[in-house]
């Protein structure tokens, strides 16, 4: 090995050390490990508000408002002071009064008493169900596009120049859990999820058609828009907290917190992608390797084999003392002359396995031979 490690050819060496310096990698993965990380927080959330809501659609808010409007007599519902009053300043309203001091009248100021659910906590209330009816349908909807099979997904491209060469890669890998195991689990799992989710949606149903949602809804009541005033009911009911903490939840629902969280975005470290460019240098040594005559293919890759190993030498060193492991040059090289033993011994055990088997076939030959004779 010695004599064949001396005979390499320095132009190899220049071609590697070009090709490296050279390098322009990138990087990008991704790991959906959905099957483990199927999230259902969201729904935890919702339950725990049911009660408080139920308890506010159950027991509304409502205020009085006067409506005034100047009417004749005979349609208003009730004289009050305040007509009386009114009328003593429009003396207009007055047509005739006769020889019995009655007060014949062409109009009259009529106060009505109403009461409203048209109030600013019942808005909030309003906006709260219409968003948490859509939030429900659109979970339901990704219920059903549901695909549970985990997937791990690596991009790598790079380039670079090598002996007036431009060299050029574009890699892939996809992998996909195979869920034929853990189906009847999910499944099980998803099932008892849609229970629940129904569950849920039976409140939402019945709010909807509470006669608070009904009369908001007759008067198209405006939704309102964030941030939530602190009215005094809202700071100190703790229905309408648990409520508004409710409403922010949903608010704030990230475009990655649904169903399936991912796990990692993200581009790639140095020690990742260094392995990458390792890989992509052996891809251009086989490349560069290839020839007609079979046996130049083989002395060059063979050369190149050498190379490649100090590279991967060269490189694990690296990762470890990037994690402030220390290994000495005498323990790296014990290691590997452990590792070139072990192999060594497995490929002698090999031969002399055959040996033995091939002995053993000329033997019985040899008797089979004497015995005809």
């Amino acid at each position: 090995m010695g004599k064949f490690y001396d005979n390499i050819d320095q132009e190899l060496i220049e071609k590697r050390d070009s090709f490296l310096k050279k390098i322009e990698s990138d990087m990008h993965y991704t790991l959906n490990r959905k099957s483990d990380t199927l999230s259902f927080d969201w729904l935890d959330e919702i339950e725990k508000a049911c009660p408080f809501i139920d308890n506010i659609v159950r027991h509304p808010k409502v205020t009085l408002i006067k409506d005034e409007m100047v009417v004749d007599p005979a349609r208003a519902k009730k004289i009050t002071v305040d007509s009386v009053k009114d009328l003593a300043k429009h003396s207009d309203y007055i047509d005739n009064i006769d020889e019995n001091d009655e007060v014949q009248l062409s109009k009259i100021l009529d106060i009505r008493s109403e009461e409203t659910y048209n109030i600013y906590e019942n808005r909030f209330l309003y906006t709260l169900l219409k968003d948490l009816d859509t939030f429900l349908y659109n979970k339901e909807k990704e219920l059903e596009d549901l695909d549970l099979a985990d997937d791990k997904v690596l991009e790598y491209s790079s380039s670079t120049i090598s002996n007036d060469e431009k060299i050029d890669i574009e890699l892939r890998v996809a992998a996909t859990k195979d869920t034929n195991n853990n189906e009847n689990s999910l499944k099980s799992l998803i099932d008892k999820e849609r229970d629940r989710i129904k569950r849920v949606k039976e409140f939402v149903t019945s709010w909807m058609r509470s006669e608070l949602v009904k009369s908001l809804d007759r008067i198209h009541t405006p939704l309102i828009n964030p941030p939530v005033k602190p009215t005094n009911v809202i700071l100190k009911n703790p229905n309408f907290q648990v409520a508004v903490k409710l409403w922010e939840y949903i608010r704030n629902y990230g475009r990655n917190d649904g169903l399936i969280k991912k796990e990692m975005e993200s581009e790639g470290n140095q020690a990742l992608i260094g392995y990458l460019d390792d890989a992509f240098l052996t891809s251009y040594f086989v490349l560069d390797s290839i020839s007609k005559r079979k046996k130049e293919e083989k002395e060059k890759i063979l050369k190149y084999a050498i190379i490649l190993l100090s590279e991967e030498v060269y490189r694990t060193m690296t990762l470890l003392q990037a994690n402030n492991i220390d290994i000495t040059e005498d323990e790296l090289l014990s290691a590997l002359s452990k590792l070139v033993q072990k192999e060594s011994s497995n490929r002698l055990v090999g031969i002399e396995d055959i040996k033995k088997k091939f002995q053993s076939e000329i033997d019985e030959y040899l008797e089979r031979t004497r015995k005809n004779l």
